[in-house]
């Protein structure tokens, strides 16, 4: 498989992890504090502010598996 091709899956699957990890945390605030959190109630800015750290927590995870090699490993230059 391509290297672009694979960091193009790495990019869409990040981006849907932290999506999908984004309402993850809105049905368990709805869950634990039995409240009526909804994606407008909660904001546009908290939701980015969500999303994108759990989207780079899954890029770097995808990455290794992928073998992207978006990030450097530690000894090779």
């Amino acid at each position: 498989m391509d290297i672009g091709l694979r960091r193009l899956i790495l990019v869409i699957l990040s981006l849907a992890a932290g999506v999908g990890g984004l309402f993850l945390v809105l049905f368990f605030l709805n869950a634990i504090y039995n409240t009526n959190v909804t994606l407008a109630r909660y904001g546009p800015t908290y939701a980015v502010l969500t999303a994108l750290p759990l989207a780079l927590l899954a890029a770097v995870w995808l990455d290794y598996f992928l073998g992207t090699g978006l990030l450097p490993e530690k000894g090779k230059e």
